[in-house]
């Protein structure tokens, strides 16, 4: 991609990390000094050859200095506050550029594993950051977005993976061949519903929150519940604090 908003964003973001971390600040609210993913046992390094601007800017922000019990990773915190009163980072902004869903090395290297060498079929990939980074791991990814951005109040990027195609929901009956991947489906929508009893095949990634909470609609969670069950989370997922955001492989129901 040339030098586009986002990049110029992510070169601020991660100079301003950089100067925060020569001199630490106590959260002001808490009055903690908060860690970081960046180089603690947590720390999940992106391969060479690849890249992930997104990644690089979460691992060095300051993460939440009370902690999750129920995450065994940091979470990183977009609301953190310094002394002067400053915001790190803004978690809007992040999600508007990359992706509503942090993505991690170690995401990536799971979703393929357990692939087992089969494509990808993503319905509302809005900017194609999820995509662009399967796809860079060898991952055969088939992304639709049924609007252009100017269109789309949910992504504020150019497209990160260049092959996005026009399609709504029902182009995953298309490839029933094809595990299908659902990240951050819109709250309260029903294109998260529609796209999963559309599909034939029977393995579903989903990333987002879970019933109540901000993606997808009850009936998404109601489908999900009856036709389909849970494989396991991924460990190395990485949530913002305060958003209860997971990564889940489901198989459906013999």
């Amino acid at each position: 991609m040339s030098e586009t908003v986002t990049e110029v964003h992510a070169w601020a973001l991660r100079a301003a990390l950089e100067e925060f971390w020569q001199d630490p600040q106590p959260n002001r609210i808490t009055g903690r000094v908060p860690g970081r993913i960046a180089g603690s046992e947590h720390d999940q390094l992106v391969p060479e050859g690849v890249s992930n601007p997104y990644w690089e800017i979460a691992r060095q922000m300051p993460t939440d200095t009370i902690g999750d019990p129920w995450r065994k990773v940091p979470s990183p915190d977009p609301f953190f506050l310094t002394p002067d009163g400053r915001y790190i980072a803004d978690r809007n902004t992040l999600c508007g550029l990359y992706s509503w869903s942090v993505c991690s090395p170690g995401d990536v290297a799971w979703i393929k594993e357990r692939l087992g060498g089969r494509g990808i079929v993503e319905p509302g990939a809005g900017g194609g950051y999820w995509a662009w980074q399967l796809a860079q791991a060898g991952v055969d990814v088939a992304a639709y977005e049924p609007k252009e951005r100017s269109e789309n109040h949910h992504v504020d990027c150019d497209p990160w993976f260049p092959h996005i195609q026009r399609g709504n929901h029902e182009a995953v009956r298309q490839h029933p061949d094809r595990s299908l991947l659902l990240c951050w489906p819109t709250y309260g929508d029903r294109w998260a519903a529609k796209a999963l009893a559309a599909y034939q095949g029977d393995q579903l990634f989903y990333i987002g929150e879970g019933e109540g909470g901000c993606t997808a609609d009850d009936e998404f969670f109601s489908l999900r519940g009856a036709e389909w069950e849970d494989a396991g989370d991924c460990p190395a997922h990485v949530s913002y604090s305060g958003i209860h955001c997971y990564l889940t492989e489901y198989r459906r129901k013999r």
